[in-house]
């Protein structure tokens, strides 16, 4: 049954306040505006809650530019990466990192679509009351899916670039750090998702608490929704920290480990959207406007998504990019192999540098092929001199 809604005294006592009297003046005073809000939250259903006559306003159309524009850079980039795996890599076959993406991309495309006709078509980036409830209420369904699709995807990003980390550092420690990790995230990805799921009882009161009065109650959202990504974003600095440490201890030019530091600094963009998304839930479900103030969480998330995903593909495009124009963007292993082959005196020490060189290029195309272990260098070190593998070398 719906409450009697006591809009009189609401703006009578609000209007007492005002300085002026014409309608344009009113609906300009925001004090006015923030004490009337509260007395109608109060006494009124959200259907009856009314606003001045303001001029609409409309971004549903930046978030769907963005959305499409940035699915399809991801969608181009991850379908390179399989190609190039697939069909043109060494071993040529997927690795366990490959079909993580696979099955991300999947529901990052469906997330797409919902953008555009869940998301926006019913609200998004417009204020509340210039529509109706019904209307409201579907917006608050899409929203719901999202989130935890949301998780998911975070999720998925995280455990695929974990995986790759898995197959090119061999270090028995590093690997139980990545190990730990991987059930850390997954565990917390499931957990975050029930909670997600359940998070209003009974669940539908999350979208029609909108469209009528209705017995149900919900968890702190905002606090749910601070708790998951601050997590994330821990999690995302510790990625970050690992491959790190690691390239420290490699045996190679001071230049070359710069190269391979950046490469792996690029996930701090993705660290970098998380912490701007945080800011945005300052609004999530407490929010008197949500069509108009989730925008930003839903901008934000999408952005994020995307950006992670772009950033598993990188090591790979890297790759592609060395196959294609091998003089600007290879390593110095072709050099050294002319001098290997201008020195048989020196082939000893010349294979030693060979190794160290070329020892982080190659493992990060074996990510698609076979690793390579502590013992495999040192056996390469101290085997006998042999005509090496054109291919192996030439992969940069």
């Amino acid at each position: 049954m719906s409450r009697v809604c006591l809009l009189a005294p609401c703006v009578a006592a609000s209007l007492t306040k005002a300085e002026c009297r014409d309608t344009s003046c009113l609906c300009a005073d925001q004090t006015i505006l923030n004490g009337a809000a509260k007395c109608v939250r109060t006494f009124c259903d959200f259907g009856q809650q009314l606003a001045c006559n303001r001029k609409p306003r409309d971004r549903s159309g930046q978030y769907n530019a963005t959305s499409i524009a940035m699915c399809s850079v991801t969608g181009l980039l991850v379908l390179a990466r399989l190609v190039f795996k697939q069909y043109f890599s060494y071993q040529r076959t997927l690795k366990t990192d490959d079909w993580v993406i696979i099955v991300s991309v999947l529901v990052g495309l469906p997330c797409t679509i919902l953008n555009t006709t869940g998301l926006t078509h019913y609200g998004l980036g417009k204020d509340v009351w210039t529509m109706q409830p019904a209307t409201i209420a579907e917006f608050a369904r899409y929203f719901y899916i999202q989130q935890i699709l949301y998780i998911f995807l975070i999720t998925s990003i995280k455990i695929s670039l974990l995986c790759f980390y898995l197959t090119i550092f061999p270090g028995r420690t590093t690997r139980l750090l990545l190990w730990i990790t991987v059930a850390f995230s997954a565990s917390f990805g499931v957990v975050s998702t029930i909670v997600s799921i359940f998070q209003c009882t009974p669940i539908r009161f999350y979208w029609m608490q909108y469209v009528q009065e209705e017995d149900g109650k919900c968890l702190n959202i905002n606090l749910l929704g601070w708790i998951n990504g601050a997590v994330s974003v821990g999690i995302d600095v510790w990625m970050i920290g690992i491959p790190l440490s690691q390239i420290k201890k490699l045996e190679l030019h001071w230049k070359k480990k710069i190269g391979a530091a950046i490469m792996f600094l690029t996930g701090t963009f993705v660290t970098v959207v998380s912490i701007l998304r945080l800011q945005s839930l300052l609004y999530f479900y407490s929010s008197e406007n949500p069509t108009w103030d989730l925008w930003h969480t839903a901008w934000w998330s999408t952005i994020e998504i995307n950006i992670g995903l772009i950033c598993a593909c990188l090591p790979t495009v890297r790759l592609i990019l060395v196959r294609m124009c091998p003089r600007v963007f290879g390593s110095t292993i072709n050099s050294t192999m002319a001098r290997s082959r201008a020195s048989r005196g020196n082939s000893m020490l010349v294979r030693r540098q060979q190794v160290r060189i070329v020892s982080l290029d190659i493992q990060l195309e074996n990510a698609s092929s076979t690793k390579i272990k502590e013992e495999q260098w040192e056996a390469s070190l101290t085997a006998p001199e042999e005509q090496p593998d054109e291919n192996f070398y030439h992969a940069k």
